[in-house]
């Protein structure tokens, strides 16, 4: 007997999926590229020239 369907995406009105592969690439993109930032700004400041 198989699970009766859902629609997940019911409470966000204009939006197609939530969990578009697209979207997921997109914004782990950002977010490594957000922490590659951070890190790469940590470094270079973590022993200013005196």
């Amino acid at each position: 007997m198989a699970a009766p369907e859902t629609d997940d995406n019911k409470n966000l009105p204009g939006s197609s999926s939530a969990d578009s592969p697209t979207l997921v690439l997109i914004s782990g993109a950002v977010l490594l590229g957000g922490i590659g930032a951070f890190i790469a700004w940590g470094l270079t400041h973590a022993y200013p020239a005196a």
